[in-house]
């Protein structure tokens, strides 16, 4: 099902809301820019957050990876780090009027709690779990970047879950892009997948290795 102006006139306000309503209760954000590759950043720590220095150097690890794999980060990336109550590990890729935004949080759950079953736990290969769930943020970002619209329809090939997702964690088999983000994450990881999987990662608009 094709978006309309009106469907994404409400996606997007409904994405900046939920973004607004996840960090609303920051009191004061100190800002911190980064740049690696040619490509700039920004992250926004939470002063009452004592994790946000662990958060931040896990944001330029994650971006650090990603550009030595061949591949961009996101234009505009900005990367908030806070411990709200109300914040989730999420991505935002789409502000008013549909424009692209590239935002992504990482909450509480960015360090402790969270899914077990999900690629940010295995802490594979000397990365810890705020790098891997930064990652796994910035796939969703790139996937929606690869796919436009296609991302949001209804019915389209994004609805159900992957056929692979088994494969890759507990958290990928939940749905199609879950399993692209993990699939991403996994990749920036070192590891491997079945060729099926990789298959099913690449039509459905995972971001492609040089």
């Amino acid at each position: 099902m094709a978006l309309d102006d009106s469907r994404k006139e409400s996606l997007s306000s409904a994405e900046m809301s939920a973004f607004c309503s996840q960090t609303a209760q920051v009191k004061a954000f100190v800002r911190e820019q980064g740049l690696y590759g040619g490509q700039s950043y920004t992250i926004f720590k939470d002063h009452d957050d004592p994790a946000a220095i662990t958060k931040a150097a896990a944001v330029h690890k994650a971006v650090k990876t990603i550009k030595d794999s061949g591949l961009a980060i996101p234009l505009g990336l900005r990367v908030y780090c806070t411990k709200a109550y109300e914040a989730q590990n999420r991505a935002f890729s789409r502000g008013a009027k549909w424009s692209e935004v590239a935002i992504v949080i990482l909450g509480k759950a960015a360090l402790e709690g969270g899914r077990p079953d999900a690629m940010s736990a295995t802490q594979a290969n000397g990365f810890n779990k705020p790098t891997i769930t930064c990652m796994h943020e910035i796939g969703h970002i790139l996937n929606e970047r690869n796919l436009g619209d296609t991302f949001w329809e209804k019915d389209s090939i994004m609805t159900g879950k992957a056929t692979t997702g088994a494969e890759v964690s507990g958290y990928a088999a939940q749905n199609k892009k879950e399993f692209v983000a993990e699939v991403f994450a996994g990749l920036m990881l070192g590891r491997t997948f079945s060729h099926p999987c990789m298959q099913e990662y690449a039509a459905l608009g995972g971001p492609q290795l040089p």
